[in-house]
């Protein structure tokens, strides 16, 4: 794998580790913040949410005309800001001000970095770096909320805020390496590409497959093991809050041994099986969840841990497999918009897909709720059979 790229993975999971020194704690901080209490929370996280979905539209559309390194610093830099306004904030307004600061970041980071990560490699080095980066980022973030929770077993609750100034900080490293491979990039006339760039409409229906994809992804999916399986598992399965901690290790582990292998064993697949692959492992692990959601504990302990194995497994197949799925639909000109688009779903996925868990929850069987997601990702899996993958699109 090229350097530039390594430097580009190894300070971007740095920046994920010290996402992940606050990802627990971001709701308790900002409820016991004077004049800010919990209905803050909501409010910090709807301007967030709603920031980093405007800024991928305006990038979509092509209003935003900012891509690659100038886009990725912008979104680094706001990232700084936000999270450092976080550490700082003593009222209600600075609040609002850093989650839309940290909205638009993420919105600009995110547009940036696939298209700049797919300049730096080759065709064929594709999808194991982009293999690669997904497991780094997960790894890190485990690391970074275990690191977190340790602090706070140790040190008084006093420690929260600094935790926020690390993950400010951390950022800093990000801007940096994305300077320092502007100079492996290549060229590009702006004036050309703004000329010939895909009219709108028809660059959101070329991008229309992969951006529902990524939706039924975080809907029925990566959403649905962050939120709804601790929920289910402790609530309507009686298992201890340990179970929790145990799967995310268990998946974060899988993720970091088996990610080689499984993109080396999809290499030569087509993409869209790769993604079809996802699909049916997290149908597997939903129906062995449900099955053993009748059982004696050991016997729904097992198959928790055999579901968190095989989702994890899922995510291995994806991650191998969708970036260079997108990348292949549109020419490199346009791949910035697409990556917004995109970028966007995941946006609306993470935000509804636990009310989807929730709602299954209530009807207070952990069967109806695991068999009810094997069922979406079921059908999620015969909408992608009939998708069929566009021939690469020339710049």
């Amino acid at each position: 794998m090229p350097k530039p790229v390594n430097g580009l993975i190894a300070t971007h999971g740095l920046s994920s580790f010290c996402l992940g020194l606050v990802f627990p704690y971001t709701a308790i901080y900002l409820s016991d913040m004077p004049g800010v209490g919990t209905p803050g929370v909501a409010v910090f996280y709807a301007c967030t949410g709603g920031a980093n979905l405007a800024t991928a539209l305006l990038l979509s559309t092509g209003i935003l005309r900012l891509r690659g390194v100038p886009l990725g610093v912008l979104g680094t830099l706001l990232w700084f800001v936000g999270y450092l306004g976080l550490y700082l904030a003593g009222s209600y307004p600075a609040v609002v001000a850093a989650g839309l600061a940290i909205g638009v970041g993420q919105g600009s980071f995110l547009a940036a970095i696939i298209p700049i990560v797919n300049s730096l490699v080759t065709a064929e080095e594709r999808r194991r770096v982009f293999a690669r980066r997904y497991a780094v980022l997960n790894a890190t973030l485990a690391l970074g909320s275990l690191v977190a929770a340790g602090l706070t077993l140790a040190l008084p609750r006093t420690v929260i805020p600094y935790l926020f100034l690390a993950n400010a900080v951390g950022m800093l490293p990000v801007t940096v390496a994305i300077l320092a491979v502007r100079k492996h990039l290549p060229a590009a006339s702006s004036d050309r590409e703004r000329s010939d760039a895909t009219p709108v409409g028809q660059l959101w229906r070329i991008t229309l497959s992969a951006a529902a994809f990524q939706l039924a992804v975080y809907l029925f999916g990566l959403s649905q093991f962050e939120a709804t399986a601790p929920l289910v598992s402790v609530n309507l399965m009686a298992m201890g809050l340990s179970t929790v901690s145990l799967l995310l290790m268990v998946d974060v582990g899988v993720i970091a041994f088996a990610q080689g292998l499984v993109t080396r064993l999809l290499e030569k697949r087509p993409e869209l099986f790769g993604l079809r692959c996802a699909m049916l492992l997290w149908v597997a692990a939903y129906l062995i969840a449900g099955v053993v959601s009748f059982g004696p504990y050991p016997l729904r302990l097992a198959g928790l841990l055999a579901y968190a194995v095989l989702f994890a497994l899922g995510e291995c197949a994806y991650s191998a497999s969708f970036h260079p799925w997108l990348i292949s639909l549109v020419p490199d000109r346009d791949l910035t918009r697409a990556n917004a688009l995109v970028n966007s779903m995941m946006g609306i996925g993470n935000f509804a897909g636990p009310s989807i868990g929730v709602a299954l929850a209530l009807t207070g069987s952990a069967p109806t709720v695991w068999l009810g997601l094997a069922a979406c990702c079921t059908a999620v899996t015969f909408i992608t059979a009939r998708a069929r993958r566009r021939q690469p699109v020339t710049a």
